[in-house]
């Protein structure tokens, strides 16, 4: 089974209960001239492409806007509306977050972790993140993790199943962030995410996670 099999059958199997629609892309498949990429993209996308100079970037911004364009016109396929891709802006607000101007409405989340590039779109605030499953940095456990977080990493040291709990954790907390819209403006080390369900205000999250080969996967939804 494939790692990008793995992935959209944990996306699929959640957005049936979380209500969201997805797009999963290999970014090592995006290449500039291919025009069924590119016919997408609206004149302010292409303007903000065009003052891109690293090719890394522009593959993982090509594939951030093409994924969420193909998971906006599920949703609202669903719903019995078509639209021209082309006529869609996916920007970045002002606290980096992607949104849609022309349905502010719909939330979206976006992740990178070469090669897939994964976009969600929902009525419900939410939140999704992809990473490498690595051997986690001390230092980032220390400062970042809560201290129930360390303390089950603590028991799992040496295991086979301490980086890949570690890296859920760390998704857990992105993907939080995400849906809140706070980056790295979130406390990490107060956000426990060693059970399934947290409260923080008013929002009510649940936490979904899932070890898809070498990656780790991690959505939060209201």
């Amino acid at each position: 089974m494939s790692t990008a099999f793995k992935i959209s059958s944990f996306l699929e199997t959640n957005s049936r209960v979380h209500e969201f629609e997805y797009e999963v892309m290999d970014m090592r498949r995006v290449g500039e001239k291919d025009i069924n990429l590119l016919s997408v993209l609206s004149e302010e996308e292409i303007r903000q492409l065009d003052s891109l100079k690293i090719e890394k970037n522009r593959i993982q911004w090509i594939a951030g806007r093409y994924a969420v364009k193909s998971a906006l016109f599920k949703y609202k396929l669903q719903r019995a509306v078509l639209m021209d891709l082309s006529c869609i802006d996916v920007l970045k607000g002002e606290d980096s977050s992607p949104f849609i101007p022309q349905y502010q409405d719909i939330c979206v989340s976006i992740t990178h972790s070469f090669p897939y590039c994964i976009a969600i779109v929902s009525n419900k605030k939410i939140g999704v993140d992809l990473e490498g499953i690595s051997e986690p940095n001390e230092s980032l456990i220390r400062y970042f993790y809560s201290t129930e977080e360390k303390n089950i990493l603590e028991n799992l040291k040496k295991t086979d199943e301490y980086c890949q709990r570690a890296m859920i954790f760390w998704t857990r907390k992105e993907a939080v962030s995400k849906l809140l819209k706070l980056g790295m403006r979130m406390d990490f080390r107060e956000l426990n995410t060693s059970k399934n369900e947290m409260t923080i205000g008013n929002y009510y999250i649940y936490l979904k996670s899932y070890i898809c080969g070498e990656f780790a996967l991690s959505i939060a939804s209201e």
